[in-house]
């Protein structure tokens, strides 16, 4: 290692322990990337950050649901995505295993995940819950086996036109990856991926059915 990167290195680990400006709950605001405001905090006995990100777009919220729920749009905004099996399929649940190709010289991790949708009308939101699971179907074979510790996104009607996007991620990587790399591979992801999302939505342009229904409802009245 050259003494150059070896001074990056150390400089990047120090810049990421330094306090952000507080906010409600515990969160530190750390910045807004790509329009998505991004802040952290520290969770009880564990060494990695939790990071989340919020944002605001004109694009109803049936057409972000319609790209969001269709398996087969992720590898145009999930940010690392290489690929996907669905194990288990409902309308508001979903088990699937999935593969994140990660930078040069750092194993690639997967994970097998189990996500559970609530709906509330009356407030125009969608949350979904996000958990790792246990498969026998999905052993570990390419990757290191990560785990996702509390992860969810919230979207909420804010018109007929309007949403707000939010998402929290809280996961371990597993392996040997020191926890200021795992940090800083991660202090990103909440941003590229509702910016990801937000336009690959538009392009795709399909709206859900259900959801646009009780859309249409809510903001007749």
């Amino acid at each position: 290692m050259n003494h150059r990167l070896l001074y990056s290195m150390i400089l990047v680990s120090s810049l990421l322990s330094l306090p952000g400006h507080a906010l409600a709950e515990g969160w530190s605001d750390i910045g807004n990337y790509d329009g998505v405001k991004v802040s952290r905090k520290t969770v009880e006995g564990s060494p990695l950050f939790a990071f989340r990100g919020v944002t605001e777009a004109e694009i109803p919220l049936d057409v972000l649901i319609g790209t969001f729920t269709d398996p087969k749009q992720r590898s145009h905004w999930v940010d690392r995505y290489k690929k996907q099996i669905t194990i288990k399929k409902t309308e508001l649940s979903e088990t699937y295993w999935i593969h994140f190709k990660l930078p040069p010289m750092i194993s690639d991790r997967d994970y097998v995940l189990k996500s559970d949708a609530i709906i509330d009308k009356a407030k125009g939101t969608i949350q979904i819950k996000i958990k790792s699971v246990e498969s026998d179907k999905f052993p570990p074979k390419c990757c290191v086996r990560a785990e996702v510790k509390g992860t969810y996104y919230k979207f909420t009607a804010l018109s007929a036109t309007k949403t707000k996007l939010e998402v929290e991620v809280h996961t371990d990587p597993k392996g040997l990856l020191p926890n200021w790399v795992v940090n800083l591979i991660q202090k990103k992801w909440p941003s590229k991926t509702l910016s990801r999302l937000i336009k690959h939505a538009r392009k795709n342009n399909v709206s859900h059915p259900r959801t646009k229904e009780w859309l249409d409802q809510k903001f007749a009245q």
